[in-house]
């Protein structure tokens, strides 16, 4: 036994001896080998695996993924076929890049064969990194084509222009088959908004759609895959609403592929059956009107014995109408959805049956209901976004817009119901004509926006700050509707672009908005005429025709898409419209300085309006053609820089030479030479004068002293309105003056975000004073919130790098702030996940970077002392990863490779 037991332990001890040797031996062999790689994220046109395209020349990106540091694709290679067999034996019949060496893994342009509309095509990608001469190879993605002739519909448009005018109809039809189906597929046009049922069953998960459109230029479809809604007996009802459009109209066909090789197809101009249903009527605005009573589930059988003689009392039959006149387009971004769905926060009565749900936060949607009552009882809800003294909803400042839906019960027990075919922008619901008395289990509250990502995420130690973020994203998301409206609840809701102009940097630091833009920028570019004029607002509908000068968003469009996204294309594609655009705006000038503003810096603080008109919100002491004429050489700047994208260096050379002759007239006419300032020299002069490197090296210091003591007299108040408030913080931390930027964004006085947040604002107000009148004033309004960037760029400090766009390599510089004891982003790049993340401990600071694979940052690491650094515990110098580069102010610059890295370093 004993003999046993040491015989036993012997060969334990030997065991443990030779993992002793082992080990050091495995490590080394790992240390040796190279990293472990996956291609992730495989993207066609920025959409995986996407269904229904008419991009000729889509764009291909993926993703690497490795937990190795400093990790680089050295080169790539994409394949495409027609069949997934052909991929599998690394045959790409359709296109072969070849070995292209490139990090490049973002807008790679497809160069091959011909596509064809409605065919199924697979991808790959084979990646070599710089440490690995054997590539690694994707996973199969996919993409298919849309309908790309116009040729390729055969169907007519159809409606009802003679009857039931701003109502919506139903189109019926049934059809059936009597053979097996390999793949079925619809692609649908409805306009304003429709939806599409088959055997009862609705298709698709988005929710009004198509996208907003100027339907004169463009219309918008979508495809579907229906091979699993179908059987051999089939109904499809489509609804068609008014929408933005105003009268209902059905372009369609369904495509049937048979496993013997034919096909059928069943388009609109077969759809003849209409009629009205339960959806009484329906608007944007005003909201929609549901009548139970009026179901008619035997809709659903697939049966036309259902309709006595055509036409009737109940089915017309629709003619062929109008086309509306534009090119038909695959809808090239994400789909409408409800995004999210939660219990309201209270349900009070506030009069005697009168009752008031408070959703806990303004937003865009609407609510779902559940409820039990006898036939014919009508629930009135009335949508808004505050109160009267007296509890009930205050509309006022919808203006126009009823915003009011209507349900009428059917008398069948338990019934649920949510409108389809509008949206409202609303803290608050009033409730009438409720059988009983409702509770919050009776609603959901549903959430509805264009279901972009959420791209970035900000926290820090000041909670004010991160609920003004929150209240900016909150904005932002309510405002994303297939385009970036202004508000999302009175009778306006366009797509701003004076607005857009200080509002694209924050938006793309919260939402990837790399498709939602690429759409927008063809609505402007739908508004421009034989002039190179556009307009206020795209799709046109209210605004100056032209375009306020300062509506420099439209060249911004491409270049942040360019630059974030590393999108060159949709400068190639956009760049005569926006040269002609920059073009027609010099022909407003008279000795370099543009002659006309609607704008400029809109909507000031009250006291600093012009009383009387423009609702108070043109600035009094801004100057407007001070405004338009830094936007023409700020436009001039971007275009030269986009010439060095198109390679075009005569209109580079041109461009530059616009900017410098811009400049000069600016200073000319703007200096101040007496004050030391511009204009005014009040904040917005002076901080838009310095965003655009106005000053020369000797006027710099004169405007920034002027800068900071009007602020600091001012008790850190602004007095900017919607443009210069960007560059207020950004201008004052750029220039050394952080702590007085901060002290502004974190104000909790008027005028300030921290003041909206103090009267109870959950989303940004159009204006910095609390106002509930039927005038200008929105409280769900994202043109103040340029502070949501400054969070980004300057709190947690990730920087893309315009010289190398689309992340290939970015900058990481954050400002340590006196008040803040930690600070933190993510940021879901197109290279990955990028994070900054800093806290103050005990006389030291810990900084922790994530930079994506593939990628290269510059890091500015907060320092007293370069020696002083280590990261995960090891000085610096030791660290291979990091290369010095300089020392710059308060920071250590180093260029630092992919990984995970913790820096500390003596604060």
């Amino acid at each position: 036994m004993n003999d046993c037991i040491f015989r036993h332990r012997l060969y334990l001890f030997s065991f443990l001896c030779g993992l002793l040797f082992i080990q050091p031996a495995l490590a080394k062999e790992k240390k040796n080998d190279p990293p472990v790689l996956a291609v992730t994220a495989l993207q066609c046109d920025n959409a995986g695996n996407p269904l229904g395209i008419d991009t000729r020349h889509p764009q291909f990106s993926w993703q690497i993924k490795s937990t190795a540091r400093n990790v680089h694709q050295a080169a790539y290679q994409v394949l495409v076929a027609d069949a997934t067999e052909k991929l599998d034996k690394a045959d790409g019949n359709i296109w072969n890049s070849g070995k292209i060496a490139s990090p490049q893994s973002a807008g790679i342009v497809y160069k091959g064969k011909t596509l064809d509309s409605r065919k199924k095509y697979y991808w790959k990608v084979l990646v070599w990194s710089s440490e690995n001469s054997t590539p690694v190879t994707s996973e199969t993605a996919s993409f298919e084509m849309g309908l790309l002739h116009q040729q390729d519909w055969v169907g007519d448009w159809v409606g009802f222009p003679s009857g039931w005018i701003g109502k919506v109809l139903y189109f019926r039809r049934v059809f059936s088959f009597q053979k097996e189906i390999a793949r079925a597929r619809a692609y649908v046009a409805g306009i304003g908004y429709n939806e599409m049922e088959i055997n009862g069953r609705k298709v698709g998960s988005q929710v009004l759609d198509p996208a907003t459109s100027d339907y004169s230029k463009t219309v918008y479809y979508t495809a579907y895959d229906i091979k699993d809604f179908l059987q051999k007996d089939n109904v499809m009802v489509v609804a068609v609403a008014p929408g933005w459009y105003g009268m209902p109209k059905l372009r369609m066909q369904m495509e049937f592929y048979f496993t013997d090789g034919t096909m059928e197809v069943i388009h609109s101009g077969t759809i003849r059956n209409v009629t009205l249903g339960p959806v009484v009527s329906a608007g944007i605005l005003d909201g929609e009107v549901y009548d139970a009573r009026l179901e008619k589930p035997e809709w659903n059988l697939p049966s036309d014995t259902i309709i006595k003689g055509l036409p009737n009392q109940t089915w017309g039959y629709a003619p062929v109408v109008e086309a509306p006149g534009g090119t038909m387009k695959a809808q090239p971004l994400e789909p409408i959805r409800v995004v999210d769905a939660f219990s309201p926060l209270s349900v009070k009565e506030v009069q005697p049956g009168i009752y008031v749900m408070d959703a806990g936060q303004n937003m865009a949607g609407w609510v779902a209901l559940k409820v039990k009552g006898d036939r014919g009882t009508k629930i009135t809800l009335r949508f808004a976004e505050t109160l009267y003294e007296n509890g009930t909803v205050n509309q006022e400042n919808l203006r126009t817009a009823a915003a009011t839906d209507v349900y009428i019960l059917k008398g069948a027990g338990e019934e649920t119901w949510e409108p389809r075919f509008t949206y409202h922008g609303f803290r608050y619901m009033q409730i009438e004509g409720w059988p009983g008395k409702p509770s919050v289990d009776n609603f959901v509250v549903k959430k509805v926006r264009s279901n972009v990502e959420v791209a970035g995420r900000f926290s820090c130690s000041n909670d004010l700050l991160n609920r003004i973020n929150q209240m900016v994203q909150r904005t932002e998301a309510s405002n994303l509707h297939s385009i970036p409206t202004d508000c999302p609840q009175r009778d306006e809701r366009m797509g701003w672009l004076n607005d857009l102009t200080v509002r694209i940097e924050q938006a793309v630091y919260n939402f990837t908005l790399h498709r939602f833009y690429a759409k927008y920028i063809r609505d402007v570019c739908d508004t421009q005429n034989e002039n190179g004029e556009i307009t206020d607002t795209a799709p046109y509908k209210v605004g100056g025709k032209p375009a306020d000068p300062v509506s420099v968003s439209f060249l911004l469009l491409a270049l942040k898409s360019y630059e974030y996204y590393g999108n060159a294309e949709i400068i190639r594609q956009h760049y005569p419209q926006m040269k002609a655009w920059v073009d027609y705006l010099t022909t407003r000038t008279k000795d370099g300085i543009v002659e006309y503003s609607y704008y400029g810096d809109w909507a000031p603080p009250a006291a600093f309006g012009a009383q009387g008109h423009g609702y108070g919100a043109i600035s009094v002491n801004t100057p407007g053609d001070l405004i338009s004429t830094g936007y023409l050489y700020y436009s001039a700047k971007i275009l030269a820089r986009m010439c060095g994208v198109t390679g075009n260096a005569d209109d580079m050379h041109r461009y530059e030479q616009l900017a410098q002759r811009t400049i000069k007239a600016f200073n000319s006419k703007f200096w101040d030479e007496s004050k030391g300032g511009y204009g005014s020299n009040n904040q917005a002069c002076n901080s838009f004068a310095l965003f655009i490197g106005a000053p020369t090296q000797q006027q710099l210091p004169r405007v920034m002293a002027n800068l900071v003591k009007d602020v600091k007299e001012r008790g850190y108040h602004l007095t900017t309105g919607n443009l210069c408030t960007k560059y207020l913080l950004e201008t004052l931390t750029d220039n050394g003056e952080v702590e007085t930027a901060y002290k502004i964004a974190a104000q909790t006085t008027y005028p300030g975000w921290g003041y909206m947040l103090e009267k109870g604002a959950t989303t940004l107000w159009e204006r910095w004073e609390y106002e509930t009148g039927g005038s200008m004033n929105s409280h769900n309004h994202p043109m103040m919130g340029s502070v949501g960037s400054w969070l980004y760029k300057y709190v947690a400090g990730i920087i893309p790098d315009i010289e190398n766009p689309g992340f290939e390599k970015f900058i990481l510089r954050p400002y340590i702030i006196n008040d803040l004891t930690h600070a933190e982003a993510t940021y879901e790049s197109v290279k990955g996940t990028i994070r900054s993340a800093w806290k103050k401990t005990k006389g030291s600071l810990e900084y922790t970077v994530t930079i994506p694979a593939n990628t290269t940052a510059t890091v500015y690491i907060p320092a007293k002392t370069i020696q002083s650094i280590t990261e995960s515990g090891r000085n610096i110098s030791h660290i291979k990863e990091c290369r010095f580069l300089r020392s710059e102010g308060q920071w250590a610059v180093y260029e630092a490779g992919s990984g995970n890295y913790v820096f500390k370093s003596k604060w």
